[in-house]
């Protein structure tokens, strides 16, 4: 059994449980192929949660963030929000010497950091603190949305065909030579 053929064994159970669906035949392979990169028990588990609030059967993206969701809820690994974020910093520049490794909690929170700079973490004025927090977490968001945006573009790509993956590559090269 293919992964697709599995999703939609797992899916379209699910579809008796809400009222007014109208999905058409044709919607089906499309909903597996999209969901492809996702393993049929982690449809499953999106599924069982967005029981709990959806109204309608879920679309595609929904499936995706409630999978997301469960994952890192089982395996502990959700980013903290860019106030927690910042909270660690800061009790990070506070605790830990310029000259040692700081250790965080997650890579978002180290790219963040990083990327603001460790020594301006610990000189920050006290005036300034609210305006560094901002840009802090500015950053810290910017990297966490940059990661979500590769994981649903990894996402799709391993939905394509090889072919089409070079495809899309190749109109690229076009475009960009043309200019």
């Amino acid at each position: 059994m293919t992964r697709e053929q599995e999703i939609l064994r797992v899916l379209k159970p699910y579809s008796t449980v809400f009222p007014n669906v109208k999905m058409q035949p044709e919607a089906w392979p499309i909903y597996a192929r999209a969901l492809s990169s996702l393993t049929a028990e982690e449809v499953n588990a999106a599924m069982l949660s967005l029981l709990h609030t959806a109204k309608f059967f879920p679309t595609i993206g929904e499936i995706f963030e409630a999978a997301k969701s469960v994952r890192e809820y089982a395996d502990r690994t959700k980013a903290p929000t860019a106030a927690d974020a910042w909270a660690e910093v800061q009790r990070l520049a506070k605790t830990s010497h310029l000259s040692e490794p700081w250790v965080y909690s997650c890579q978002e929170v180290k790219r963040a950091a990083e990327a603001f700079g460790r020594y301006e973490l610990c000189t920050i004025e006290e005036h300034a603190v609210n305006i560094a927090r901002s840009q802090f977490m500015k950053i810290y968001n910017e990297i966490v949305s940059r990661q979500e945006e590769d994981r649903r573009n990894e996402a799709v790509l391993a939905a394509l065909p090889h072919k089409k993956i070079v495809q899309l590559a190749e109109a690229k090269r076009l475009r960009e030579a043309e200019k």
